[in-house]
């Protein structure tokens, strides 16, 4: 039997410095702080199968968003793998967020010192997205993040 689901609440960003990528997605993308939160009981740890975790996280709305951007930082980090995977890595590879202006977003990126991956681009095919502008940006940590301009009449 499937599971009932009602929505969909966080995604969550382990980082290692929590204040910097609150900042980026604060500055640029105007989130605002719901919570913050220190997780150091044992609990949270065995919650998410590290005992003895600690952490602290932010949790960020982006504006006309339902779910939270969530940003941990462990006090202890485990590396795995290369942190600034390409797009095609399988896995959790991006965030994407609206827009409504994409060249407005790429100006204020590149101001910022955001590193663009690519684009921004118009999409021609399929049909069903016909008109769509996106580009790919990297935030302080290397994550990805996807600005969609959808067409007009979407």
């Amino acid at each position: 039997m499937p599971i009932e689901i009602s929505g969909l609440l966080h995604v969550a960003v382990v980082t290692r410095d929590i204040d910097r990528m609150t900042a980026f997605y604060r500055e640029l993308f105007r989130a605002s702080v719901v919570k913050e939160l220190r997780l150091t009981t044992p609990v949270f740890g065995a919650g998410v199968g590290v005992p003895g975790a600690r952490a602290r996280t932010v949790h960020l709305r982006i504006p006309g968003a339902d779910t939270v951007v969530e940003l941990t930082m462990y006090d202890r980090h485990r590396a795995t793998g290369d942190e600034r995977a390409p797009a095609n890595t399988p896995g959790l590879r991006h965030l994407a967020l609206r827009t409504t202006d994409i060249e407005a977003a790429e100006a204020e990126l590149r101001a910022w010192g955001a590193e663009i991956v690519g684009g921004p681009v118009v999409v021609d095919e399929p049909a069903a997205a016909r008109g769509t502008r996106f580009l790919y940006v990297r935030d302080p940590e290397g994550n990805l993040v996807e600005l969609i301009q959808p067409p007009p009449s979407s």
